[in-house]
């Protein structure tokens, strides 16, 4: 639902933005934001997908008496606003560049939900393994992996896993497993890689947090693979061995460092 009468704060992925403040939060945590890239934002977000032209930034983020270098100042203030929303030009979630007509608010906006998120319940995403092959079988056994981990831990209580569909297109290159995990609003991401050495399949697998980039477990697999659907519900049945224990601890049961 579109916040038409700009006095409700709006939601967008984890991210609440309030117009009257111009105070930008993620998961009720502050986010620093410069007053340019505030009212930039709070101007995108009152006609979501609706294209802004730089002419229209210009006159909405400075008056007529103001003189500064335009072109540079909305280039700024753009790039910090994808900064604060961890955000990127090649691959946008909120703010996409439509080239040369202006910027757009890509999601649609919702009013702030009334019903409160459960802190205790995880989200992960279990993103395609990474595999040395360019052929149709490392594509296979990957897929294989990646789509059996999620159907078993779908099934896990108090985990919310992103479904299969969702990830199966997403890649790591030139981006990092946080960054990913960050625009897929998830506090864990899966990462795997596959290297082939023969008829042996090796696998390294990580469950990494999202909020600091740090490895919550990893380990090391080999198998023998003789058929690659066998050889991946083998991997996929070791790595849930050992992964499904982990996350079916809660936020609760986990020891937690505070961060400032």
């Amino acid at each position: 639902m579109h916040d038409t009468n700009g006095k409700s704060p709006v939601r967008f992925g984890v991210f609440e933005f309030d117009r009257r403040t111009g105070e930008l939060r993620r998961q009720g945590v502050r986010v620093r934001l410069c007053h340019q890239a505030s009212q930039l934002l709070s101007f995108l977000l009152k006609t979501p997908g609706k294209i802004r032209t730089r002419e229209e930034l210009r006159h909405q983020l400075w008056s007529v008496t103001t003189f500064v270098n335009f072109d540079q100042s909305i280039n700024k203030a753009i790039h910090e606003l994808r900064e604060a929303l961890d955000d990127w030009a090649t691959n946008p979630r909120f703010i996409e560049t439509v080239v040369g007509q202006g910027y757009r608010f890509i999601p649609v906006v919702q009013q702030r939900s009334k019903t409160p998120i459960d802190a205790r319940k995880r989200s992960v995403a279990v993103l395609p393994f990474n595999a040395d092959r360019d052929e149709a079988g490392g594509a296979l056994v990957s897929s294989q992996i990646t789509a059996r981990l999620i159907d078993a831990l779908s099934k896990v209580s108090r985990l919310r896993v992103l479904a299969y569909s969702t990830v199966k297109n997403v890649t790591l290159q030139n981006v990092t497993p946080q960054q990913i995990g960050k625009q897929l609003a998830v506090r864990e991401v899966v990462v795997g890689e596959l290297v082939w050495q023969g008829d042996d399949l090796l696998v390294h697998v990580e469950l990494i947090d999202v909020a600091d980039g740090t490895q919550v477990w990893g380990a090391q697999l080999q198998q023998r693979c003789a058929s690659l659907i066998e050889c991946a519900a083998e991997l996929a049945h070791g790595i849930l061995q050992q992964l499904q224990p982990i996350l079916e601890l809660t936020t609760d049961s986990r020891e937690v460092t505070p961060r400032t």
